[in-house]
């Protein structure tokens, strides 16, 4: 497996990054002992990189496959909170703590920043971050976003030392802009010393067919560390280390495709809609309704906003 020093901050990574997202809740909904199996595999073949959320759910999953792991402390964890607040991200640093059962957290990046407005508008809970780092409970910070302009702002920051962009060969989930021009952004951010690892490299799912091409177009841009590749089985695992490792011609190992269910008992109420980050949702005669295809990465973040229940990926 492949390494790459994660920008300025010091932080080796492989090149696959297992993206933990689709083995919690908001989607393939594991327990902690199958989800931490499936991470596990990963880690036995030399994936030290994870990448995780607060929404996500999946922190008991990670703390299972670290279970009695020799090296725990050489495991890089990026994790992410949309706290806004001092106080808010405290308490999410401290969740992310205990619950993965790490004194350290390699990796905190603010949750879906938009633009240096909402940067702006978060700076408390960067602050906070900043303070941690420099008491060493945190090694880097930074910020994930589906936005170009976000990328542009917080490559002109000093006090970011990661970026995690969605990018994709489809551009599918950019917002503010396409993909040339997103390509553009993280060029930039990496001239600037940014760590740079990519999100939704299948969109999201749409790009399953084409897995093989969609996993070279980002493994040809050197200007990313790491790339985050959702995994929800060990055949999955393997697959992907075997390409990231250099095999090519092998099975595409995602034969499910993903879709986003809503329950008849959805009240419509439209939590999902003001949650979705790429405006896919709307309601339809009373009911939440995928009413952008094309838009939905499948990141499950309407189910989370639920108040019902009623929505998820399946």
């Amino acid at each position: 497996m492949e390494y790459r020093v994660l920008g300025q901050t010091g932080i080796a990574v492989s090149r696959l990054c297992f993206g933990a997202l689709t083995i919690g809740p908001l989607q393939r909904r594991m327990p902690p002992e199958d989800g931490g199996l499936v991470i596990r595999r990963a880690l036995e073949q030399g994936v030290n990189f994870i990448d995780t959320a607060e929404l996500y759910g999946t922190y008991a999953h990670i703390r299972e496959a670290l279970r009695a792991w020799d090296k725990p402390e050489d495991v890089v964890i990026a994790t992410k909170s949309y706290a806004p607040t001092w106080e808010g991200m405290a308490r999410s640093l401290e969740k992310a703590r205990r619950e993965m059962g790490l004194d350290v957290i390699p990796v905190f990046l603010l949750h879906e920043q938009e633009s240096r407005y909402t940067l702006r508008g978060h700076r408390p809970a960067l602050e906070f971050l900043l303070e941690a780092k420099a008491k060493g409970i945190v090694k880097a910070v930074g910020i994930s976003t589906h936005f170009v302009n976000a990328v542009w702002a917080a490559a002109d920051m000093p006090e970011i030392d990661v970026i995690s962009p969605l990018i994709n060969s489809a551009g599918i989930g950019i917002q503010g802009g396409s993909k040339e021009e997103m390509l553009a952004a993280i060029a930039h951010a990496a001239k600037m010393g940014k760590g740079i690892y990519a999100m939704k490299p299948l969109g999201g799912g749409h790009l399953l067919n084409n897995w093989a091409a969609a996993l070279e177009f980002c493994l040809s841009l050197q200007d990313l560390a790491s790339v985050a590749v959702g995994m929800k089985s060990v055949e999955e695992v393997d697959s992907n280390v075997r390409f990231f490792n250099g095999e090519r011609g092998l099975e595409n190992p995602n034969s499910n495709h993903r879709r986003l269910h809503v329950d008849e008992w959805c009240v419509g109420c439209g939590s999902c809609v003001a949650a979705c980050p790429n405006s896919a949702l709307g309601v339809v005669d009373g009911r939440a309704k995928v009413v952008c295809p094309d838009n939905c990465v499948f990141c499950g973040y309407c189910g989370a906003a639920c108040p019902e229940f009623a929505i998820k990926v399946i």
